[in-house]
């Protein structure tokens, strides 16, 4: 049995010129929301604004990582890399998730100790007949 395959599994120039605009307005987007919660944030002394400004300056270098990089894997083959270096754009989506899934295994592993304290201190408020109001 044969099977006639009539599609290309490669971007075009186009396409890749497509992706990185898209990439390259959504970089600046989120850099500029990212500076003005900063700005908001040191003017209402937030800590709140300012630690979403510090997740959005992440996603800014994770969009600025996925731009440089898929700019770079438009590039043609040349001697070292005679199919051209379209797989750098999958190096950043590798660097990106290696980052997020470490991140995350760190912020689960210091929210247990500190969800723990947290309980430890409500419990101790009950047993003393205190009322708790939880503002979190």
């Amino acid at each position: 049995m044969t099977h006639i395959h009539r599609h290309s599994h490669s971007r075009t120039q186009l396409q890749l010129a497509g992706s990185v605009k898209n990439i390259r307005l959504a970089f600046f987007l989120n850099l500029g929301f990212t500076i003005i919660e900063i700005v908001g944030g040191l003017l209402t002394n937030s800590l709140a604004i300012l630690s979403d400004a510090v997740h959005d300056l992440g996603d800014s270098l994770s969009l600025g990582l996925a731009w440089f990089l898929e700019r770079y894997a438009g590039k043609d083959g040349d001697l070292t890399y005679s199919y051209g270096y379209r797989r750098f754009s999958l190096l950043g989506a590798l660097i990106n998730a290696i980052i997020l899934v470490g991140g995350s295994i760190i912020v689960v592993s210091n929210a247990d100790a500190l969800k723990l304290r947290h309980v430890s201190d409500h419990l101790t408020f009950l047993k003393q007949g205190r009322v708790i109001i939880l503002l979190d």
